[in-house]
């Protein structure tokens, strides 16, 4: 076979390969109507979410009682026999209080009475018209017909089977938080399995939650054989060092419940937004925690559930083998191995006279230029945010044409490194240019070895990368379908980090993905380094990404199908009688324009900024608004007395129109002894001399309201210390307000998720 055909048939192999990992990561065919009423049924389930998102569903909105009904209603049509679990909850990492009612039911098991939960949450998104499709509609149904499935086999479980859909998870996991510290079926729990989504598609990632090692979880989810495992240690080590946030993260640290949790992150756009709507969810995402939970459940409702475990595993998925994994006690070995065989190669490459000191020193060069072109790529989601400044305001950081850009910059990296390897290309080469990026690979390897054990599996590409080169300097001819096959493992393992980092934490992380596909291209660089087509693939790279970026342009404008989120909210100050209003946008559409009229200015300039939401946004432009008196919650104190040098103080705080929340502020640093609110009690942390000592800002509470439900405060605090209250209400009715002749929102344009938006917002100062 000629030279150049080999080369081709090699190239077109590695495309194969990348197809095929992205091929395995879900499911590509989804379960219709006439699956068998004894196995789980993506289009069945999917019925279920139609009816779960037919409209916004967060905690104290109307159709919140009309979903919790509807699965109450399929709960007992299963036959099974539900419980509403109702409370208050108050997250002090989140400040955030609210009553949640959670969906609780119980399947007896006929063994020895290990409990198995399988959990969701039930309520969608608030603020943003969010009807909760995917997040997390799909794990609610999901779980719905996977036991719908079970119950139709008419098999009894040696295990209980506890089905929780908590509520308030949005607000601050607090459906969960009432389960785990309220309910006495909560100690029964061995193991739990949580549903989520932070988008509409994608593959579904399984993260671990547990105090203790993660041995036993991993070596049972790899018996269990779900059908497509998509999960890494890599994922798991930085989940561990992020403040999570996940149902499954209350269970973990109030119950010391172990567990697994599923999420979906693909098209982040529609995380938390109005587009979150059934007709967006991927099916094959749902079929995904379908078979996900349907293996699980097989497995685990007559398994031995008792987890715990010290020693912690390496894992990885792989295609075909599915789940690979190893002890943390091998991560020192493997690197000590690595770098002897590094040395080994090395050494052998220079007695055989193939290598020279220069010629290796050389390829450090090539690798260094194309690492900095990578980071000068990755530069280009800046140029583009400063050309476009619209898509700032996806404060998800994952914009509609996402996909296409990622594609485009990922390909001009490509078409760079091609051409500077052209540059530096001399025949038989491959071999001296491969010990530089098999260098900086061991470093990586070394680094998150010693501080990230759970990436430790990059070694693994190294191990291969290192056979080819011995192959190599072997013989003078190697076979290049044998090199293209070993280098199938950096392949596997390493190209979808250079999707999943930009989307599942925005185009912010673009210089992880290029400079993740030049260090790839550095582990193939024993198969490359003999293209002699290195200048046709960069020109073929180049009109990929040109085309790539085309696309992506034809989707940078809004439609109905890709909204423009938009925030505009009326703010009254009750103490000075001022009002104006104000937008978290940073760019200004024409609806906005003419929203906020002419005496528009900045925040900054005017001094209205409020506590930063999400992603740390604040106010942007705001504009004098003409002052229409907004009711202000009253204040009724019911004790205010000095007992042996300690004020106690009672107070109760009463809306006076449709408050949907309500944010407290309080100067921090105010040295409470007591505090509660509608009777949590706010307890002292690790490391506090007082409740809420360490606070950061001047934020104290966030309030959800059900039905205009008082907020009841009880505190005590040294006689004589200072005490004041800023309190903000917001009812989201602003344009439905008849006082204000505000223009309807455009079909291209949707409210802004993760900030308050669309509210009229009353400000008073509390003095006692």
């Amino acid at each position: 076979m000629k030279t150049h055909y080999a080369a081709v048939l090699s190239f077109l192999l590695i495309l194969g390969l990348i197809y095929f990992s992205f091929y395995t990561h879900k499911p590509q065919s989804i379960a219709d109507a006439n699956t068998p009423l004894t196995a789980f049924s993506t289009a069945r389930a999917q019925a279920f979410v139609d009816s779960i998102a037919r409209e916004a569903h967060g905690v104290g909105m109307p159709a919140h009682q009309t979903t919790q009904n509807y699965i109450v209603k399929t709960l007992e049509g299963f036959g099974l026999e539900t419980q509403i679990q109702t409370d208050f909850a108050y997250k002090p990492g989140w400040g955030a209080l609210s009553r949640a009612e959670n969906i609780i039911t119980r399947i007896p098991g006929t063994g020895s009475g290990q409990t198995l939960l399988l959990m969701s949450h039930y309520d969608s998104a608030p603020h943003t018209a969010s009807h909760g499709a995917s997040d997390a509609g799909s794990g609610v149904a999901a779980i719905l017909e996977t036991i719908r499935a079970y119950l139709a086999k008419g098999e009894k479980a040696k295990n209980d089977i506890i089905i929780l859909f908590t509520d308030a998870e949005e607000l601050g996991l607090n459906g969960a938080s009432v389960f785990v510290n309220k309910h006495p079926w909560a100690k029964d729990v061995d193991l739990a399995l949580n549903f989520e989504a932070r988008g509409s598609g994608g593959p579904s990632n399984m993260i671990v939650e547990t105090n203790g090692g993660n041995g036993k979880l991993i070596k049972a989810f790899a018996e269990a054989n779900p059908s497509h495992p998509y999960a890494n240690s890599l994922m798991y080590s930085v989940y561990k060092l992020l403040p999570n946030d996940t149902d499954s993260t209350v269970l973990r640290e109030d119950g010391d419940i172990d567990g697994f949790f599923f999420a979906f992150i693909g098209d982040h756009f529609d995380y938390h937004t109005a587009n979150d709507i059934p007709s967006r969810l991927d099916p094959e995402s749902l079929e995904h925690q379908g078979r996900y939970l349907s293996a699980l459940l097989d497995y685990f409702k007559d398994a031995d559930l008792n987890l715990k475990a010290d020693e912690d595993y390496v894992y990885f998925n792989l295609p075909i083998l599915k789940m690979a994994y190893y002890p943390f006690s091998w991560i020192l070995p493997m690197l000590i191995g690595a770098w002897i065989l590094f040395f080994m190669v090395l050494l052998y490459g220079m007695r055989k006279k193939q290598l020279t000191v220069l010629g290796v020193l050389r390829g450090f060069l090539p690798l260094l230029i194309s690492l900095v072109l990578a980071y000068l790529v990755s530069l280009g989601w800046k140029a583009i945010l400063a050309l476009d400044p619209a898509q700032a305001d996806i404060l998800q950081g994952f914009p509609y044409n996402g996909y296409e850009l990622l594609a485009g910059f990922v390909a001009l990296i490509l078409a760079l490194t091609f051409f500077i390897y052209k540059l530096f290309y001399k025949p038989n080469t491959a071999a001296s240019l491969s010990f530089a990026p098999l260098f900086f690979w061991l470093l990586i390897a070394t680094g998150v070895g010693l501080y990230l054990e759970g990436a430790s599996f990059f070694v693994i590409p190294i191990y291969f990368g290192l056979l080819s080169v011995f192959l190599i300097l072997k013989s003078d001819k190697p076979n290049l379908f044998l090199l293209t096959l070993l280098s199938a493992p950096a392949l596997f393992i390493i190209t979808h980090y250079i999707k999943e980092f930009p989307v599942g934490l925005g185009l912010k992380m673009l210089v992880a993905a290029t400079a993740l596909t030049v260090l790839l291209f550095g582990l193939l660089l024993p198969v490359m380094g003999y293209y002699k087509m290195k200048g046709k693939l960069a020109i073929l790279f180049l009109l990929v990404s040109v085309g790539a970026f085309i696309s992506a342009y034809a989707k940078s404008d809004f439609t109905e199908e890709r909204r423009f989120p938009t925030s505009l909210n009326y703010v009254y100050d009750a103490d000075t009688e001022e009002a104006f209003f104000a937008t978290y946008n940073n760019q200004l559409d024409d609806w906005l324009k003419t929203s906020l009229g002419e005496h528009i200015q900045t925040a900054e300039e005017a001094g209205k900024n409020p506590e930063s939401g999400k992603y740390g946004s604040r106010y942007s432009y705001i504009s004098k608004a003409p002052v229409t008196f907004v009711a202000p919650s009253q204040i009724y104190t019911s004790k205010d007395t000095i007992i042996d040098g300690e004020r106690r103080l009672d107070f109760t705080v009463f809306p006076q129109r449709n408050v949907g929340d309500m944010i407290l502020l309080c100067p921090k640093g105010t040295p409470f002894n007591r505090l509660s609110f509608n009777g949590q009690e706010v307890l002292s942390r690790e490391g506090e001399a007082f409740p809420l000592a360490n606070r950061s800002t001047d934020y104290l509470l966030s309030y959800r309201l059900v039905d205009r439900e008082p907020l009841e405060v009880h505190l005590t605090i040294a006689a004589g210390a200072p005490l004041q209250f800023t309190l903000f209400d917001y009812s989201y009715d602003l344009l439905e307000n008849t006082s204000f002749d505000l223009p309807s929102r455009p079909l291209n344009a949707m409210p802004m998720p993760f900030v308050n938006t669309d509210a009229l917002i009353t400000k008073q100062q509390i003095e006692f």
